[in-house]
Order: C-alpha cells, then sequence, then structure tokens
C-alpha cells in the first residue's frame, strides 16, 4: 500500500491511497491523517480510486478519524470508490459515515463546500 499526501486548495489535502489496504494499512492511513492535522490541517479527501481491497476490520479507524476531522469544522470526503469498496463500508456499519465523491467530480475544486451527505449505492 502506498500513501501520498498533497497539499490542495482551501488548506486541504488530499491523501491518495493506492493498493489494498489490510488492517496494518488503516493504522498507517491513521499515522498520516494525524500528522495532517498537526498542521492545522482538517480538511481531507482521501484519493480510493487505487484501492483494490480493503480490509473492513479498520474501516472504525477511518469513521473514528473522520469524526475529529469534523470536530474541529473539517471533513473526511473519501473519493473514487469502486462498488466493491462501498459495499464493505456499508458491511462494516460505516455506510452513512462518510460523504462519497464520484471520480467523475473535480479534484481541485472546494469539495468541502457540499452540505448534504450522498447515500452509498451498494451493488448486488
Amino acid at each position: 500500500m502506498r500513501i501520498q499526501a498533497i497539499p490542495a486548495a482551501d488548506n486541504s489535502v488530499r491523501l491518495e491511497v493506492n493498493g489494498m489496504i489490510n488492517l496494518q494499512g488503516f493504522f498507517q492511513i491513521e499515522e498520516a491523517i494525524l500528522k495532517i492535522m498537526k498542521k492545522n490541517c482538517f480538511k481531507l479527501e482521501m484519493e480510493m480510486s487505487g484501492v483494490k481491497h480493503m480490509d473492513y476490520r479498520g474501516v472504525e479507524i477511518l469513521v473514528k478519524r473522520a469524526e475529529r476531522l469534523r470536530s474541529y469544522g473539517g471533513d473526511l470526503i473519501l473519493h473514487g470508490l469502486s462498488p466493491y469498496l462501498i459495499n464493505i463500508l456499508q458491511m462494516a456499519g460505516a455506510g452513512e459515515a462518510f460523504e462519497i465523491a464520484s471520480t467523475r467530480e473535480p479534484v481541485q475544486c472546494d469539495l468541502f463546500q457540499r452540505q448534504e451527505r450522498k447515500p452509498l449505492t451498494a451493488v448486488a
């Protein structure tokens, strides 16, 4: 798994994740988010179009980090999720915990201006 933090517009950071996210990978993502938060940046977009699989046991780590970011006025938006990854989020009970951005939306726009959460669409 590879993680890369890229500064974006409006004091936000894009976190690009590629590969398979096992439980240890979620701890690495959590550490990356904490490093970003230490720089007083609380708006994160996590680009996941390069993620092929994620361990459902680590989803709670993301949920807790998203809640922490929101408590500081920020958010964690997941971008580029495949239907397979959306199903994993739903099975882990985190279907409503994140805003999901599609891959067609421009990344450099201010994604954090959105107010409504879109429901996740599962694949049977």
